[in-house]
């Protein structure tokens, strides 16, 4: 006898078009105690499985909810993979050691080996409700491990997984099959119905050794922070053809004819302020009393020598390819070749190219001007170039209002110099030459190095701070003195300074042109290919 109360659940039709499977009714609930054996005709005879009354389920014990440490105390051990460190440092967390296996806790009472005909489906549904229960308490237990976090699965959010600790997963496995009767007509799903869970204990396998990461320190940035997008340098733009840097040349033509004619400008105006002022009564007395020109010593010489026209294209020759020279050892990077002395020891001493060619044209320098020192005051010819009385000083202010007002004094250099003139030459002579001489030996191999008190006493920082001042004096002293003597006549300045003759011809120009000459042949000619040779005569030049 049957009843029929729940709705049958209907599948896929058996044939194709057909309706679906089984006919729409309501699904029967087998009485409990009616005979397996009772024979059942048609298609339901399939399968058999004894019934199972609903109130021998309910009267069923339900099985206690297994435990985390029960869990977690089972199974063989296996290796704990290892990761990074927890501080910077430290070693790789977690410690190493065997992780305890993990599977779900057996029930508290065990189901009989040959189960009764009607108690085997009521193991079953309590074995599926114990595990039902237990299936949250094994999702939501968490272990001692903190949680291992990434990258942020969305850009600027937080890392992932959050902040936490590792759960505790149970293992399941397929549960053993359970010998079932056949029932004599289909019996569809019960009521209530429960997850089945595996009965036995599952064990994990061992996992293979895991390679051990390497420590690294640990990120600085505090956490939850989004990681910062990587930095690239700008790249560096090509410079353009036909380009001086940032201008075009016609930028810099352009800018040249801007800033001439700003100068321009200034000149004009300093020379108009300096005629209006050079008119006034007051200053007109002073002019008058220092007209510019200082009066020699008696007994003072007459006349340029010839010895003085020699020493002076030697001391233009040498300062030229001295100023050059010392243009490129400031400004090399990588030195054609090196020069090594003779005398040195396991490589001491041993300096560019281009330094040894600089320090020989400074050691030549030194010698022309100790002869022309000496010379200067053995003839007497230094009365024209040392100021012998206060006079030159308002006599020098006189000289140069007269120059800058474009009214210039007199010239009779043959003679005598104008007070502005006699300062310069003083001042280049017995000044900026022992300077130049004196920082360029502290700066060179010359110097003692083991000297603690001297060095200490002159440090080369000085001697650095005052060299190069004192080489743009001699730059500008050049362009002004070439620049008068041709403006205050040519002819007879040249006369005087290269053929000692107070003549107005064109001899003095031909050899100040045959000077030039020479000079630019040895400012070509003062190359590596050349200069190695010559320096290989002294000492060792290699790379």
């Amino acid at each position: 006898m049957a009843t029929y109360s729940p709705t049958l659940r209907r599948g896929l039709p058996r044939e194709r078009g057909g309706d679906a499977w089984p006919p729409e009714g309501d699904a029967p609930i087998e009485i409990a105690g009616a005979p397996a054996e009772t024979p059942v005709t048609g298609a339901a005879a399939h399968t058999s499985e004894p019934s199972v009354e609903m109130a021998d389920v309910a009267a069923a014990p339900a099985p206690e909810p297994p435990t985390v440490a029960a869990v977690a105390a089972t199974g063989p051990a296996r290796s704990v993979r290892r990761g990074l460190p927890r501080v910077p440092g430290g070693e790789p967390w977690p410690a190493a050691g065997a992780a305890p296996a993990v599977a779900t806790a057996a029930a508290t009472s065990a189901a009989p080996a040959t189960p009764a005909p009607g108690a085997a489906p009521v193991a079953a549904a309590a074995t599926r409700a114990a595990a039902a229960l237990a299936a949250p308490a094994l999702d939501t237990a968490t272990s001692d491990h903190p949680l291992r976090r990434g990258l942020p699965r969305a850009k600027g959010g937080e890392p992932w997984p959050p902040a936490g600790f590792a759960p505790v997963r149970a293992v399941v496995a397929e549960a053993a099959p359970v010998a079932e009767v056949a029932p004599a007509t289909p019996v569809p799903p019960p009521l209530i119905e429960q997850p089945a869970v595996a009965a036995s204990v599952a064990t994990v396998p061992a996992a293979p050794p895991q390679r051990v990461p390497l420590a690294r320190p640990a990120a600085t940035r505090p956490p939850g922070a989004a990681r910062p997008a990587p930095v690239r340098p700008a790249p560096v733009p090509a410079p353009k053809p036909g380009r001086f840097g940032a201008y075009t040349p016609g930028q810099l033509v352009g800018s040249a004819v801007i800033g001439g004619f700003g100068l321009l400008l200034a000149a004009t105006f300093v020379v108009v302020v300096t005629n209006w002022f050079i008119r006034l009564d007051f200053m007109q007395d002073f002019l008058a009393t220092y007209p510019g020109e200082t009066h020699l010593p008696e007994g003072a010489p007459v006349g340029l020598p010839a010895w003085l026209g020699w020493q002076h294209f030697f001391n233009v020759f040498l300062i030229v390819l001295i100023i050059r020279s010392g243009l490129q050892v400031r400004t090399e990077k990588r030195p054609a070749a090196y020069w090594t002395p003779r005398w040195s020891k396991g490589g001491q001493g041993k300096i560019s190219l281009n330094l040894w060619f600089h320090q020989s044209l400074d050691i030549l320098w030194l010698v022309n001007g100790i002869v022309f020192v000496v010379l200067l005051f053995a003839t007497g010819q230094w009365m024209r170039v040392v100021p012998t009385s206060w006079e030159y000083i308002p006599n020098a202010i006189s000289a140069t209002l007269q120059y800058v007002s474009l009214d210039w004094p007199l010239e009779n250099g043959w003679v005598n110099y104008n007070s502005l003139q006699v300062l310069a030459y003083f001042v280049t002579i017995f000044i900026a030459a022992p300077l130049a001489a004196v920082t360029g030996v502290r700066m060179s191999g010359l110097w003692p190095k083991n000297a603690k008190t001297l060095n200490r006493i002159y440090p080369v920082e000085w001697a650095r701070a005052v060299h190069f001042p004192v080489m743009l004096y001699f730059v500008a002293f050049i362009v002004v003195h070439v620049a008068l003597v041709f403006l205050t006549g040519a002819l007879r300045n040249l006369n005087h300074m290269y053929a000692a003759q107070d003549v107005v011809s064109w001899l003095g120009f031909w050899i100040f042109v045959a000077s030039l000459v020479v000079i630019a042949v040895a400012w070509v000619a003062a190359r590596p290919m050349v200069l190695a040779p010559i320096a290989g005569l002294f000492g060792k030049v290699g790379r």
